[in-house]
């Protein structure tokens, strides 16, 4: 009887880790990939914002000189 108890102590404690690791399977499947023009739209406009950007310092820049 000690036998039984101790081994269903061990099987039940184990349970959750049986749970845990089916859980980790899931997350560890390959998420949904997007088409490449959705990427090189998204490249387009952040390069394009960051050159907008650094023209836009030049041009103020350059306009706060030129009032001095």
């Amino acid at each position: 009887m000690k036998k039984f108890l101790s081994s269903a102590v061990f099987f039940l404690m184990s349970l959750p880790v049986l749970a845990a690791t089916q859980e980790m399977d899931k997350a560890n499947a390959p998420a949904d990939t997007v088409d490449t023009v959705y990427v090189v739209i998204f490249g387009v406009i952040f390069i394009g914002m960051i050159i907008g950007f650094f023209v836009y310092l030049f041009m103020s820049d350059k306009e706060a000189n030129s009032d001095k």
